[in-house]
């Protein structure tokens, strides 16, 4: 699907409410892809890279390593003798399996334990590990020809690392989930609320700067600078009412909590499934509400101040 004289996009479908896009940007001198989608679109890429006319792909940047940013990486490696280029921190989650397993999906396994069907589900989205060549940090500069160019970003939050990209011959704006689904039936989760918001306002800061012709998200289709003023103003608006729950059913409880029933409790609240994501982000919100004094920890148990 090309979508303007640079940038073209693989989508499929991975509910029937939830799109996931890939990217590739297309310069004379060579052509990069971002992000791998899941293993099943490996083939929907190749055509995306046909389409577009970009023999020479020499580069695939994964925005962050969720399973369904990397999970063609492999293939896309060996075909095309690509580098994988990832945000500095996220290279053992790209490289190695076990590893990404443990770390996505059983962050307190007391809670949510080892499940053999989670495991097969999530690895099953990507086709193996693949080597990360290169580690990429803010405001670097990806020059694709004279006029193509990209400009890293950090955008943490949803994962503590995480990158996004302007093309500034086409005033686009690039990103994996630094938008996230803030709403659905789970939550996609983030680790760190104030980093998120950190995000959050820097994105809205560099729309103000840019007005952005041509917004490009992994999970919402392509939109503008307004649209992307929506979807920013959902985000914030999630994180601020996953706050809002912890605080009143702290101020409820008749006794500290610990996090398994805020955890559920607040899924019940705001509707959505019980998930290793949505425990993993609760335990953010409360790990930074301790640090601010705004909740006291005793043990494994929290109560209001």
């Amino acid at each position: 699907m090309k979508i303007n004289d640079k940038v073209f996009a693989a989508k499929t479908m991975l509910s029937d409410t939830t799109p996931l896009h890939t990217f590739l940007v297309k310069g004379k001198d060579f052509s990069v892809l971002i992000d791998s989608g899941v293993a099943s679109m490996f083939g929907d890429i190749v055509d995306v890279v046909e389409e577009a006319r970009s023999t020479d792909v020499r580069i695939l940047f994964n925005t962050h390593p969720h399973a369904d940013h990397i999970g063609s990486n492999r293939q896309l490696k060996e075909k095309y003798g690509l580098l994988v280029a990832a945000p500095a921190g996220s290279e053992r989650w790209i490289e190695d399996m076990e590893y990404h397993y443990e770390q996505f999906c059983l962050p307190f396994p007391n809670i949510l334990p080892h499940s053999e069907e989670t495991k097969r589900d999530i690895l099953g989205l990507m086709d193996g590990g693949s080597k990360v060549d290169l580690s990429i940090t803010e405001g670097m500069t990806i020059k694709l020809d004279n006029d193509t160019q990209l400009t890293t970003l950090a955008l943490s939050g949803h994962m503590m690392y995480e990158i996004g990209f302007i093309e500034h011959s086409t005033n686009t704006l690039i990103l994996g989930d630094a938008i996230t689904l803030y709403e659905g039936d789970l939550f996609p989760g983030h680790y760190s609320p104030k980093q998120y918001h950190a995000t959050v306002k820097k994105l809205a800061e560099w729309n103000r700067q840019y007005q952005f012709k041509q917004v490009l998200t992994a999970h919402f289709d392509p939109t503008d600078s307004a649209g992307l003023n929506k979807h920013l103003l959902g985000v914030h608006h999630m994180i601020d009412q996953v706050d809002w729950t912890i605080h009143q059913i702290l101020m409820e409880a008749a006794c500290p909590l610990s996090l398994e029933p805020i955890w559920r409790a607040v899924c019940d609240r705001m509707g959505r499934i019980y998930e290793f994501r949505g425990l993993a982000m609760v335990h953010g919100h409360l790990t930074e509400a301790v640090q601010d004094g705004k909740v006291l920890q005793v043990g494994d148990s929290y109560t209001v101040r």
